[in-house]
């Protein structure tokens, strides 16, 4: 479209055309600041209006040298209308920048003669040579004090509050953040209260809502309290049953260690292994007969696990010197006995050698049938008598 436009000659200054667009533009701003209050919507109004009153006043010319960017000009002003009207300063800001850059470039693109329309071109005398005297622009006048000079302040008439933040615009900025929070009343004045999708107190952002901890930003569950869920993993959700055990935390007793749900989700306690030998007085008891083959020395493995406790006390009192003690019934020859017993005791003594305990510390002696504990005319008191001892020599 632009190209097939007539053929321009210069009898109308584009430089001229670009102070005049600047005029225009300050004296809508000046007229602005006179007349309207500076907060954000209403700026980006002013802004829209005097775009507008550019358009309206370059259209019948733009619109047969520069058709495209004096449309969209107007298109963008209409749009940034209808962002302010949903309360999206950003886009419409947006908007009205692209608008102003279009009508910027429509007025240049149709600053010349042949771009009038037929019924305007044929008023103006092209011999007659008309001197134009550019009105100076005053950068001396404040009226508000705030040291920015009218020509270039938004707010002619309110003075800059310098608090950092679009300071150059000469309007003073009471809702930095625009969250709706004056600033004098906002503990955070740049950072919205509703920044992370959830409005905190006193224009803060509530950056952890549930209290657990975790932001919300990298809070999966961000609304579900620690009170309410109990227990949470890293990513700030809900760990219904943190021991997977089958059975959630709200009714297992014991919610870090498994269990079975016919013990409330606690473990079931496993019975203590039985004493079968204990330190008393300057013995270590056996709570178990030790077994051996008939006639022989030969420990037979029902008396290990008794052995082994042995061992264990050993172990636990590293001082203790010990006599493994052998002793038979009275059947049978006094020095077969008295053989079998001794090699009895030395059997005990190399079971705890083996297990790790010092062959220094443990002696062992066979006494035969010479010190009986009960009857030998009994089975029973045969029975008794024929045993292991272990005697404490020193701690």
């Amino acid at each position: 479209m632009r190209g097939a436009g007539p053929t321009r000659s210069c009898s109308m200054n584009p430089q001229k055309s670009t102070m005049r667009f600047a005029l225009l533009l300050g004296s809508c701003v000046m007229m602005l600041a006179s007349s309207t209050g500076c907060t954000t919507g209403a700026k980006l109004r002013g802004q829209a209006k005097e775009i507008q009153a550019i358009n309206e006043s370059i259209y019948p010319r733009a619109y047969n040298c520069a058709p495209e960017e004096i449309a969209i000009a107007q298109a963008q002003v209409e749009f940034g209308l209808y962002e302010l009207s949903r309360g999206d300063f950003t886009r419409a800001d947006r908007h009205l920048k692209l608008a102003e850059e279009n009508s910027r470039k429509a007025d240049k693109l149709s600053d010349y003669e042949e771009c009038l329309p037929e019924d305007l071109a044929l008023d103006i005398d092209v011999a007659e040579t008309i001197d134009v005297v550019e009105a100076p622009v005053d950068f001396t006048t404040d009226a508000d004090g705030d040291g920015i000079p009218d020509a270039r302040d938004r707010c002619a008439f309110q003075a800059e509050d310098y608090d950092g933040f679009e300071d150059e615009d000469g309007c003073p900025d009471n809702d930095n953040d625009q969250d709706g929070v004056a600033d004098l009343n906002d503990l955070c004045p740049d950072i919205a209260g509703d920044v992370d999708g959830f409005s905190g107190q006193q224009g803060c952002p509530m950056l952890d809502l549930d209290g657990d901890g975790i932001l919300n930003i990298n809070d999966q569950c961000p609304t579900q309290p620690v009170e309410f869920i109990g227990f949470q993993d890293e990513t700030g959700c809900p760990v219904e049953d943190v021991d997977n055990d089958g059975i959630p935390n709200i009714l297992d007793e014991c919610p870090f260690e498994p269990g079975p749900i016919e013990n409330a989700g606690c473990p079931v306690d496993e019975p203590e292994e039985p004493k079968l030998a204990e330190v008393e007085g300057d013995q270590i008891r056996l709570n178990q007969r030790v077994y051996f083959a008939t006639a022989k020395a030969d420990i037979l493995p029902q008396s290990y696990p008794l052995l082994n406790q042995v061992a264990q006390i050993l172990r636990d009192n590293p001082n203790i010197t010990i006599r493994v003690e052998g002793h038979t019934d009275s059947r049978g020859r006094a020095s077969y006995n008295m053989q079998l017993s001794q090699d009895r005791a030395a059997s005990v003594r190399t079971f705890l050698i083996e297990r790790g305990i010092d062959a220094m510390r443990m002696e062992a002696v066979g006494f035969g049938l010479t010190r009986p504990i009960d009857d030998n005319s009994t089975e029973e008191g045969r029975a008794n008598n024929r045993r292991v001892e272990i005697h404490i020599t020193s701690r």
